[in-house]
């Protein structure tokens, strides 16, 4: 693993990162030391509900139902052409947390280099800030939210 790529996998502590979200502002997951984070990783394509799988309506339910025992951050990846494809893709969907922009294009690169390559991927790291729960694949919940229920019960 190169030195500059944060590592996303199973029990890892991933190296802190920022980057500068859609809307403009700037997350740095080291605002967030001590606290839950649930990173989801997704190519843009998942942006556009298909005729079997709504991305943003399954995330945003996990958003809706955690958004107290955790903080949510979208990294959003893929090739795009042009600014007005990735805007596109955006008023697809209407997800409900803050995204990164994690596109390339010919104009520009990646901005975050990572260890996950499926899409779309689900990460939780804790309070510890090691990763608890890391998972590729849209439709199932169960194991991330068996952990997010486990972090809701600890705090009652």
């Amino acid at each position: 693993m190169k030195k500059s790529q944060i590592d996303f996998f199973l029990h890892a502590k991933p190296n802190y990162f920022s980057a500068k979200t859609i809307d403009g502002s700037v997350f740095n997951s080291q605002n967030y030391k001590g606290k839950n984070l649930i990173i989801f990783v997704y190519d843009k394509s998942y942006l556009k509900k298909s005729e079997s799988y709504d991305m943003a309506e399954e995330f945003n339910a996990l958003y809706t139902e955690f958004k107290n025992e955790a903080y949510f951050i979208g990294i959003v990846e893929g090739f795009v052409e042009n600014e007005k494809e990735l805007k596109n893709y955006l008023s697809q969907s209407d997800v409900l947390f803050e995204q990164i922009d994690n596109t390339k294009s010919y104009e520009k690169s990646e901005k975050l280099n990572y260890n996950i390559f499926c899409s779309p991927a689900k990460i939780l790291i804790n309070t510890d800030g090691k990763v608890i729960h890391s998972s590729c694949g849209g439709g199932n919940n169960s194991g991330i939210t068996q952990k997010l229920d486990s972090i809701r019960d600890a705090v009652k």
